[in-house]
Order: structure tokens, then C-alpha cells, then sequence
């Protein structure tokens, strides 16, 4: 294709302007808009006197290279995307979820400590608490607080991501 428009504009058959225009296109392998490429056909045709099957085939050939190749690119965007996404967003909540259970387990201890006395003994239970030392420094309440803005701090994220995945569906729907 681009030794054919090169051909046109060595003969001075059709457009120059719009013939360089789309010689500019092909060497920086950009798809041509429809009305170029309809242009480009009837010219060869009218001008150089070749095969109009052979012109077909090269175009769809061309096409083909050129649908593979904006495919690809955007194969690679995607999965740089989704690996960024992941990792970044799936990390920081992983931490805050265990860090949440850890809390958890500690502010009800009351209530997992006389499930745990029938089948250890009472001095044993102390080790499952790690936050016992800082609750004997400070309140037992601190903890419940933490666990409980905690799970104050879940409610908010997950409404956060339903109104970010209701959007997006809007979006799509469009």
C-alpha cells in the first residue's frame, strides 16, 4: 500500500495533499479512516492497473496486522492494569481485615474464654489474648473501641465499593 501511494504521487494522479496525508498514516501503521481507504482503492484502481482481487487481499492483510496489533496492546494495558489493581487495593485490605480479626478475637475474649476454660485450663486461655498485656496497662474498653471502629471502618468501605460497582454498572448500561 505504501509503495502504491508513493506511486500516485510520483505520477500526480489524485489528491497530493490527501495522498501524503495517508502515506503519513500507513508509515506510522495507523488505521486509515473508511472514506481513505475508499479513496486509496478507486485510485489505485483508476491509476495503476492492478488486480483488484490482489488490492483486496492486501488490504484485509493489512487490516488483519492492524487489528492484531491494537488487540495486543490493549491485551498488555489490561493486564498492567489488573496487576497494579490487585496488588495494590487487595494488600492494604488483606492487612486490615487480619489486623481486624486479631482485634476481634482479643475484644471478646469474654466471650470465647468460657468456650475455651472447658477444654484448657485457666492459665492456659491467657496465651490465646496477646492484648491482655495492654489491657492490664490500660482499659479493657480500648480495645472493644478499636474492634469496634474497626468494624465501623468495614461498613464504610464496603458501601464505598457498592456505590463504585452501582456507578460502574450504570456506565455499562449505557
Amino acid at each position: 500500500m505504501i509503495n502504491s501511494v508513493k506511486q500516485l504521487l510520483e505520477l500526480g494522479k489524485g489528491d497530493p495533499g490527501r495522498l501524503e496525508y495517508i502515506l503519513e498514516m500507513l508509515t506510522q501503521s495507523r488505521m486509515l479512516p473508511f472514506s481513505d481507504q475508499k479513496y486509496l482503492e478507486n485510485m489505485i484502481a483508476l491509476n495503476l492497473r492492478t488486480n483488484d482481487s490482489e488490492i483486496k487481499q492486501k488490504e484485509n492483510q493489512y487490516t488483519i496486522d492492524q487489528l492484531q496489533s491494537q488487540v495486543q496492546t490493549i491485551n498488555e494495558r489490561l493486564a498492567k492494569l489488573e496487576r497494579g489493581g490487585f496488588e495494590r487495593y487487595i494488600g492494604k485490605k488483606t492487612v486490615f481485615f487480619f489486623v481486624t480479626v486479631f482485634v476481634g478475637w482479643n475484644a471478646l475474649q469474654t466471650y470465647t474464654a468460657t468456650f475455651l476454660n472447658m477444654f484448657l485450663p485457666a492459665d492456659m486461655t491467657q496465651y490465646f489474648y496477646p492484648l491482655n498485656l495492654v489491657a492490664r496497662y490500660s482499659d479493657y474498653s480500648v480495645i472493644q473501641f478499636v474492634f469496634t471502629s474497626m468494624m465501623y471502618a468495614w461498613l464504610f468501605i464496603g458501601f464505598k465499593y457498592l456505590i463504585r460497582f452501582i456507578r460502574y454498572r450504570k456506565i455499562t448500561e449505557r
